[in-house]
């Protein structure tokens, strides 16, 4: 059977013209519209240009955007100032934090997110609420990799599901997402002993360890569905941390790099912040 490759873009656009014709009938219907603020401290960490694009991509579904973006030396305290300003802005349903330089604590800054407001599910409440069941903020990468294992038709319920990645916000999440739709999940990272012993064993193999084409095809279960949620500048090119030419030839389904997981990470911004709205 030839792999299918999964299209992350076109499923992307699909959900965002749905997204579209939601928010202008919040318009219409409530005379409301949803506002996101996007916080970045300047600094590499920051990915301006990420910020933009969000940006760019809100306003083509009609939502409300500012981008607030600080200076790389802005203290803590400033940032702090911003968020508590930003909590009490009526015309903000939901903030957006980046990544902060190292001289900023950045679990100290969300915690300081109105939970209401917190679209990205980051702040110490929304991850307790998570953890015990409470769904109503799932960050934005784990909801789109869901979305993108639902779009290939396969069953999860059974399935061994491994989990290359074990970071807060990407590799845990996806983990607990999956169990909840009864998947036999397991972890490893990139100091797991036995790693392709794991990962060849994998009905559902998400990885997301941000290390260039780390897992390849010899690493792969015939026929499994492989989700890269990598992103890595090798040169002037961009690739995955799954060894995509190796993989392609092995697994049943597979993302691409890029045109896979950003998209639909993107795409889930809107859903969250329009159910923030709502």
């Amino acid at each position: 059977m030839a792999t299918k490759i999964i299209k992350g873009t076109d499923i992307a656009m699909g959900i965002r013209k749905e997204i579209k014709q939601q928010v202008a009938k919040l318009k219409a219907d409530k005379k409301r519209q949803p506002g996101l603020a996007i916080v970045l401290v300047e600094s590499p960490r920051g990915r301006t240009h990420v910020a933009q694009l969000k940006k760019r991509i809100c306003e083509a579904a009609g939502i409300y955007c500012e981008l607030h973006s600080l200076h790389a030396l802005s203290s803590q305290r400033e940032v702090i100032e911003l968020i508590q300003k930003l909590n009490q802005n009526p015309k903000i349903t939901g903030i957006n934090v980046h990544p902060v330089p190292k001289h900023i604590d950045y679990h100290d800054i969300v915690s300081h997110l109105d939970p209401d407001k917190d679209v990205e599910g980051v702040s110490p409440f929304n991850v307790g609420n998570f953890l015990i069941g409470d769904k109503r903020f799932i960050p934005f990468t784990p909801r789109g990799v869901i979305k993108l294992i639902e779009s290939t038709g396969v069953e999860i319920a059974g399935k061994r599901a491994v989990i290359v990645g074990r970071s807060q916000h990407v590799g845990l999440p996806i983990g607990f997402l999956l169990l909840e739709l009864n998947a036999t999940v397991s972890f490893a990272h990139s100091r797991s002993w036995y790693l392709a012993e794991l990962t060849r064993q994998a009905d559902i193999l998400v990885v997301a360890t941000g290390h260039p084409e780390m897992i390849t095809g010899a690493m792969i279960k015939p026929g499994a569905v492989v989700i890269d949620v990598g992103s890595n500048s090798v040169g002037t090119h961009l690739v995955g941390d799954v060894e995509h030419s190796s993989a392609a030839r092995v697994a049943g389904w597979i993302t691409e790099v890029p045109g896979g997981v950003g998209p639909m990470t993107m795409t889930m911004l809107l859903t969250n912040l329009l159910e923030c709205c709502k």
